[in-house]
């Protein structure tokens, strides 16, 4: 187990520059050192970074920046940081992962040559709040993890992540980013056929506009999670059959 560090003040600031996010740099035990804290949080980096290792292997499926790289890294960044959700909450902690530990997998992930990258969409990546669940590198991946996995099963979370259309529905867009919501979309997901829900791009898209406007007009904290769940599984059905 590795001890799990979180930028102090300045440290984000100082290495975040134009060339970091630009070139292949990593800086060594010794920079890092000045600008990090110790947590009292320890996570098994060893088993992460050997995922990240397969993922960025030339024999893997993956192509640099694919998108799909969230659904295979998600369960192990959940799995093997294994910490609670306050701690998950503190940006420092995601922030030196990214930029201190593996900001070579950031950069596979969200290639600096991708199409419309910007400066600031890269910096992002590496140092934005985690008030924006849908884009730190890691803090990102820990959440939809959380919010989409079954106790132990992670194949909810592999089904939504490696269909694009529904991981930017769910967590894109704040309508649905509520862990009850995307919890109870992923028990639908679980339970149903792929090709009657999660393939089915006009089916899902209909069932998240019909969650989303039930849910404006009463508030998920009254109906509970089975209360949700209820609601998700009424609007499938009626988006199925209205095919």
């Amino acid at each position: 187990m590795s001890k799990l560090y979180r930028f102090s003040a300045g440290g984000v600031e100082t290495l975040v520059t134009d060339e970091f996010l630009t070139e292949d740099i990593t800086y060594p035990e010794s920079r890092l050192e000045e600008f990090r804290t110790e947590t009292n949080y320890e996570a098994d980096l060893d088993s992460l970074g050997q995922v990240l290792d397969w993922v960025m292997d030339d024999r893997s499926r993956f192509e640099k920046g694919d998108s799909d790289i969230d659904a295979a890294v998600a369960p192990a960044v959940r799995k093997f940081v294994d910490v609670p959700p306050r701690a998950a909450g503190d940006e420092r902690i995601w922030h030196y992962l990214a930029v201190g530990w593996r900001p070579d997998y950031v950069r596979y992930r969200w290639p600096w040559e991708g199409h419309s990258r910007t400066l600031t969409s890269m910096r992002e990546k590496f140092t934005v709040s985690m008030r924006d669940l849908y884009t730190p590198a890691f803090g990102r991946l820990w959440f939809m993890a959380e919010f989409t996995r079954q106790e132990e099963d992670y194949k909810p979370t592999e089904a939504i992540l490696s269909r694009q259309y529904a991981a930017n529905r769910l967590f894109d867009r704040t309508d649905m980013r509520q862990p009850e919501v995307v919890g109870a979309i992923a028990r639908v997901v679980r339970d149903v056929d792929d090709e009657e829900f999660i393939d089915n791009g006009e089916v899902f898209e209909a069932t998240a506009k019909a969650v989303s406007h039930e849910l404006s007009t009463v508030s998920v904290e009254s109906i509970n999670t089975n209360g949700v769940e209820q609601i998700v599984r009424e609007k499938f059905e009626r988006a199925s059959n209205a095919e």
